[in-house]
């Protein structure tokens, strides 16, 4: 049988069998399925940007538009820009995750500084004297290292009587003559205390002042104690060196006699509570950094205990001050006594000096404020252990607030603390149960006399030769040459502490004189 011929085939394709057709048919199913889905996906995404938008929401998702893509470089192709988008959003939510843990982490870590300091502060009181005080609006002075500082400050001769009266001073680069005059002064008021003075580190003490301090080392007796911290004062120049006692730019200190800035460092530890912490604060006059002194010693003492802050170099004791009723309470209280100049010689406004501290420290509104109000002495305070606490820590807070670095500063703030229109410190007197009180001049235990130096002292009948009713304690013992005594204002009253005794020429010539006497008296005690 012969084959077909191909060219006498037909021209029509062959007839399809029954299973292409199935697939041809499948094939259009799933063409028009995936047409109808493409359609019905984008009404339903401008449908929800619609919605959106008529909400005011911002659009989190866009209608995808064709773009004109650059080559592949690199023989790969470009990433498309579902990818990118699915990635950005992946790491957008990282983010926001580590950021909420962040957050967390941070609330914990304040949840635990809270405790930390709740712990702190009952570890203070616990070890602090009886009669102690818990917390104040004012961070305590050691907070600025940290709160698990811990004050590590030791005396160098001497150590605290914690039931005693005390008077505090700040005591750097001074003469034995000066020692004499004010501690042997007040000794022979029958006074039997502590004394506690800050001083020269002792390779910078001048002569005898070491074994002077240590003669009064009473700790475990009774009578006058002298508590002694010999402080190694860090000080520089205007012009930024270091003051040293062999370079001779201290004037004779190397605290160049309270003009420079200084530091002191190692009063408080660091965080473990044993190591040195170096100072945290910027380097300031010692009249400014004398405050924190005065706080630590001031925990050494008693609830009951009164305390006395004095400037050494001008001071001279006729009576016992803590004997002296100058205010209406009595002296198991807590009460604040300060001291004013003369206010009928110079007020704030008046005195370019305070004047000039207020501005720096507060501003120009402040000294407005209190411009008309009596000038109130830095250099005389007195009070029961809890105010002198309190006091001195807002003294620090002063200085950590306003940065006021000029020498006198101190006053300014001390002024503030009475006069500020917040009565903020006088709050916080109130809340612990203390109150404060002013003293005019020549009404207190202390009589200031800078302001009256325009005439002499016995003009104004300050100075007066001492009647046969008024017994004057300091020569009780000694007998000077002269019989002349400091009054208060009532012409009759002696005044307990002289304060500014060297702005009138023959008073400062009378305890000259006997300062001599006292010096020689001692060290003839030494060679017995």
């Amino acid at each position: 049988m012969n084959s077909p011929n191909p060219t006498h085939a037909s021209s029509k394709p062959p007839p399809r069998n029954k299973h292409d057709k199935t697939i041809s048919r499948t094939i259009l199913v799933l063409f028009l399925s995936a047409c109808v889905i493409t359609i019905t996906s984008h009404h339903l995404v401008n449908n929800d940007l619609r919605q959106q938008a008529d909400k005011g929401e911002s659009a989190l998702l866009s209608v995808p538009r064709p773009r004109i893509r650059e080559p592949a470089k690199g023989g790969l192709p470009p990433i498309p820009d579902f990818v990118k988008k699915k990635t950005a959003e992946h790491h957008r939510k990282e983010a926001e995750a580590k950021v909420e843990e962040a957050k967390l982490a941070l609330k914990e870590a304040q949840a635990e500084l809270a405790r930390e300091k709740e712990a702190d502060a009952a570890i203070i009181v616990e070890h602090a004297p009886k009669g102690s005080l818990n917390r104040t609006t004012y961070a305590y002075p050691y907070e600025a290292v940290s709160s698990k500082s811990k004050v590590i400050l030791q005396p160098h001769f001497g150590s605290h009587r914690p039931s005693t009266n005390a008077v505090f001073a700040f005591a750097e680069g001074y003469g034995l003559e000066v020692y004499a005059t004010f501690v042997e002064s007040l000794k022979l008021t029958g006074y039997e205390g502590d004394v506690v003075f800050a001083v020269s580190s002792v390779e910078d003490m001048k002569p005898d002042v070491a074994d002077y301090l240590k003669s009064y080392d009473n700790s475990h007796g009774d009578g006058l104690n002298v508590v002694s911290y010999a402080l190694p004062w860090e000080c520089y120049t205007k012009g930024g060196e270091r003051i040293l006692p062999t370079n001779n730019k201290g004037r004779g200190s190397t605290t160049n006699n309270g003009f420079s800035d200084c530091h002191l460092h190692g009063i408080y530890s660091t965080e473990d509570g044993v190591s040195p912490a170096k100072d945290p604060r910027i380097a300031r006059p010692v009249a400014t950094a004398r405050y924190e002194m005065y706080w630590i010693w001031s925990r050494q003492y008693e609830a009951t205990s009164r305390i006395l802050i004095l400037d050494v170099r001008d001071s001279y004791f006729q009576s016992n001050p803590f004997q002296f009723e100058q205010s209406a309470s009595s002296n198991d209280s807590c009460t604040l006594d300060l001291y004013e100049e003369n206010r009928e010689a110079v007020n704030i406004g008046k005195s370019s000096y305070n004047s000039k501290w207020i501005k720096t420290a507060y501003g120009k509104d402040a000294f407005e404020s209190m411009s008309e109000k009596p000038v109130i002495c830095s250099g005389s305070t007195m009070g029961s252990k809890h105010a002198i606490e309190l006091y001195s820590v807002a003294m620090v807070a002063q200085f950590d607030e306003t940065k006021c670095k000029q020498v006198g500063c101190d006053q300014g703030f001390h002024n503030y603390l009475f006069y500020d229109p917040t009565a903020r410190f006088n709050s916080v007197l109130v809340e612990n149960g203390c109150q404060m009180h002013v003293c005019k001049q020549g009404e207190g235990a202390v009589n200031n006399l800078a302001a009256m130096r325009n005439t002499s002292l016995r003009s104004q009948g300050v100075l007066i030769t001492r009647k046969a009713n008024q017994n004057d304690a300091t020569t009780a013992s000694v007998k000077f040459d002269d019989d002349s005594i400091v009054v208060n204002q009532d012409g009759t009253t002696m005044t307990p502490v002289i304060h500014q005794f060297d702005r009138d020429n023959e008073l400062k010539l009378i305890i000259r004189k006997r300062t001599k006497i006292l010096a020689m008296q001692w060290r003839n005690s030494q060679k017995n």
